[in-house]
């Protein structure tokens, strides 16, 4: 790693940033569609650009937020977890519209759930859908569990690859899973792909719904999903969810457990399969999916919801280019805030937009008007193909809360990057909280022979254990007192090997109610036993708490 002086010098080696921190700030055009005022209204018609030339991306961002003015049921956000959508809706004909899907969102378990006073936001790419953003549209987004805000941002500038058009393979709709694996509905289909086209993706979103059979089939149950082109495997995927890092948590209900594509709280998870490489331009292509077979025990009662579009495109826009694709940590983003903040090793995406293969890519970081960092990233990555990148640390402490940090990247493969407006992205730094370097760590376990499976550590920012405690015993509380910590950024980490965190398991109350059992507890304690921080005991996976010593 080679420090540099300030960003004046990082100017003249990637010249990027003043252009791309300008396409962010100013060249961005925002349509403002449903918002919190729209306390029951979920769908409606907007005005979007008449075209979409242009637009080097398209974001959509979707806030939701619990509020008393909600109107499905009792509670600010709904009590139960809802599969919500956001369609377009294209008219084939003056009686008749398509559904495009977007997003597909299970709302969280709302008991007792906050998602503060601005709401909880997750950002979506929906650049893809460009073909059917323009113009008047009309849209809807999510039920009336939680307020809604939802806007599209279509940031200027020339697009990796132009998208010449989007069509749904099958329609958008909830299906058996009876009638999947037997090919009653979604039957093999000719496509006819575009000859004036140079790339081709298709794109897979399911969720998993239904208690049936031992496995709960099919929200419980994983299954193998196959797209086979002409007779031959093309893609095989299986659709499973980890909940156990969910950032929205606790909830109020069994958001802990794995699912079929699906987390209360989340989006369903989106497959892209990219065709292109299989087929060529003029092709017909004899297209079929195909789901794992049920077997008879009942599970065939269960159903998918699901969406299968095509993605056609033009040619690669750029020959060498690499983009910094997203900023995970530090990041004040909501779907990043389990993992912030730090005071260690930045992480970020990074992604090869061009249509070489990436081999090396120059990266630059650090805090604005503050010291700035190089690391040469190598590997291989060919076109839209994206890695997680981590970077070596700097010393946080010459940061503010509300700093900026700033990545930006030049020279994939050692030569110019030919499209500087993705180069550089920008996040808002939050420090973790100070502590005395001695304090008191209380731990209540949990009983019915649950503690075993909770263990504890305390972590510096390279990795030396300071204190740990392997699994705990029922019923017990511990006192660990934490002496004299050096200055330091660490980590308090609680795991628990099932995944359903220290809460007691409420959900027996009908089945077994003799098995609920008590929740646990963790808690900071300073030296004179003034309480300083009550940590979370429903966790599921792990809790981790971050913390300074000065």
């Amino acid at each position: 790693m080679n420090k540099t002086t300030i960003w004046t010098l990082i100017l003249v080696l990637c010249s990027t940033l003043n252009m791309a921190a300008q396409y962010q700030q100013g060249d961005t055009l925002v349509v403002q569609t449903l918002t919190f005022s729209d306390i029951t209204k979920r769908r409606g018609t907007f005005k979007f650009p008449d075209s979409n030339d242009g637009y080097a991306k398209i974001q959509m961002i979707r806030t939701i937020k619990c509020d008393e003015k909600t109107t499905l049921d009792r509670y600010p956000c709904g009590e139960w977890d809802y599969s919500t959508h956001t369609h377009v809706y294209v008219p084939i004909n003056d009686s008749v519209k398509e559904i495009f899907e977007l997003e597909n969102f299970v709302t969280p378990y709302g008991k007792k759930l906050d998602l503060g006073e601005d709401g909880f936001t997750f950002v979506y790419d929906v650049s893809d859908y460009a073909p059917i953003l323009k113009g008047s549209v009309e849209l809807s987004s999510g039920n009336t569990a939680e307020l809604v805000d939802v806007k599209f941002l279509f940031i200027k500038g020339k697009p990796v690859r132009d998208v010449i058009s989007v069509e749904n393979i099958y329609p958008w709709g909830n299906y058996k899973y009876e009638d999947l694996a037997d090919e009653k509905v979604l039957k093999p289909v000719e496509l006819g792909l575009n000859p004036n086209a140079n790339g081709y993706m298709l794109r897979a979103r399911i969720s998993g719904h239904g208690h049936n059979g031992p496995r709960n089939c099919c929200e419980w149950d994983s299954k193998t999903h196959t797209y086979f082109g002409n007779g031959e495997v093309l893609f095989r995927w299986n659709i499973w969810k980890n909940c156990g890092d969910n950032p929205i948590y606790p909830q109020g209900g069994t958001w802990q457990f794995d699912r079929a594509g699906w987390c209360p709280g989340t989006p369903v998870d989106t497959y892209d399969f990219e065709l292109t490489r299989f087929v060529d331009p003029g092709d017909s292509l004899k297209l079929d999916y195909g789901i794992e077979m049920y077997k008879d025990n009942g599970e065939k009662k269960g159903n998918y919801i699901q969406s299968h579009q095509l993605f056609t495109y033009g040619a690669p826009n750029f020959k060498n280019d690499g983009a910094v694709a997203d900023i995970i940590t530090p990041s004040s983003k909501d779907e990043y805030s389990r993992i912030n903040p730090i005071c260690k090793d930045p992480r970020i995406r990074i992604q090869n937009t061009g249509k070489n293969t990436l081999h090396t890519l120059l990266i630059t970081y650090g805090l604005q008007n503050g010291h700035q960092y190089e690391y040469t990233w190598s590997g291989q990555l060919e076109f839209l193909e994206k890695e997680e990148v981590v970077l070596p640390n700097i010393p946080w402490d010459e940061a503010e809360n509300n700093s900026n940090f700033m990545v930006s990247v030049c020279q994939p493969n050692g030569i110019p990057d030919e499209n500087e407006s993705n180069n550089m992205m920008v996040s808002k730094v939050k420090l973790p909280p100070l502590l005395s370097s001695s304090f008191y760590l209380i731990m209540e376990a949990n009983d019915k022979g649950r503690a075993h499976e909770t263990s504890y550590s305390i972590i510096n920012a390279i990795g030396e254990i300071f204190y740990e405690r392997e699994s705990l015993e029922d019923e017990q509380e511990y006192e660990e007192y934490v002496e004299q910590l050096p200055k330091g950024c660490y980590e308090l980490r609680v795991k628990d090997k099932a995944e359903d965190g220290m809460i007691r398991h409420w959900w027996y109350r009908n089945s077994e109610p003799e098995m609920i059992g008590r929740n646990g507890r963790i808690a900071i304690y300073d030296i004179d036993f003034k309480l300083v921080k009550e940590l979370k005991f429903d966790f599921a996976e792990q809790e981790v708490f971050r913390f300074r010593v000065e």
